[in-house]
């Protein structure tokens, strides 16, 4: 589509868009940027794996983007751009987070959009907001779309993850230019709906905490896109399986069935 309006910076954050977000509008992507905070994460040989199952994108490291380039290429790159606190001690009760990488760094290394987190609803959320804002007006001019990462109160939950308040979070991520919102599924899969219905940009879920069965991982990544999310952003559920490659394939199936 073509306009008066139209520019080359448009045309590459659609370009880099639809790396990660298919015709279809859904999107399997699998996070393994946990190393950088928790210190541990993919065992060996699971990026390879992971890659194998051919997922739409990975979240990833600064170190996993360089390390596995070649596993990594035919797939959409988001990098992780925040972090700087770790879980080796105490988990802090404030957002300690700062900005690692720049976009034009992340350009370089290939990225073909950028992910950070956002607490709205923490009592220091200004912090996580204007990092997000700062981030979105600076690829704005890069044609790099932004990932929000929103999680209503923070980790430690300083509000309910309700349904109300997970639509809320990721509607002001939208707001704050987001281009795809990661968030939590607040309940049963389809109360997603109202997630979605309230934010105007693409919404994925995360997978949270590990699943009794990886047929339940299935089951949600099917609810939610039944509920209308645009699909899943799963970490350990996915590396932490013995077959890590077959579970990106029951995912994609899941998520990228056709309609009816």
């Amino acid at each position: 589509m073509t306009d008066a309006f139209s520019s080359a910076v448009a045309a590459g954050k659609l370009r880099r868009g639809r790396r990660l977000v298919g015709a279809d509008g859904r999107a399997v992507l699998v996070a393994v940027d946990h190393p950088a905070y928790m210190g541990g994460g993919p065992a060996p040989g699971s990026i390879e794996a992971i890659a194998a199952g051919r997922p739409d994108g990975v979240l990833a490291t600064w170190h996993l983007a360089r390390a596995h380039a070649e596993e990594l290429v035919g797939l959409g790159l988001v990098l992780r751009l925040d972090g700087g606190t770790s879980e080796v001690g105490d988990v802090a009760s404030a957002d300690t987070f700062s900005l690692l990488y720049r976009a034009e760094q992340a350009l370089m290394v290939g990225a073909d959009a950028v992910v950070v987190l956002a607490f709205p609803g923490a009592p220091d959320e200004h912090l996580s907001l204007r990092r997000l804002a700062a981030l979105c007006a600076e690829c704005e001019l890069l044609g790099l779309p932004v990932m929000a990462e929103t999680i209503p109160g923070g980790w430690g939950r300083a509000v309910p993850w309700t349904v109300e308040n997970v639509a809320r979070a990721a509607r002001i991520g939208a707001e704050l230019g987001a281009d795809l919102v990661k968030t939590v599924c607040p309940g049963p899969p389809e109360e997603f709906a109202a997630v979605v219905s309230a934010c105007p940009v693409p919404v994925v879920a995360l997978g949270g905490p590990k699943m009794e069965s990886e047929g339940d991982g299935v089951a949600l990544a099917h609810g939610v896109v039944s509920a209308g999310a645009a699909g899943i952003a799963f970490g350990g559920n996915v590396w932490g399986s013995p077959d890590p490659a077959k579970l990106v394939q029951r995912l994609r199936e899941a998520v990228h069935r056709p309609a009816g």
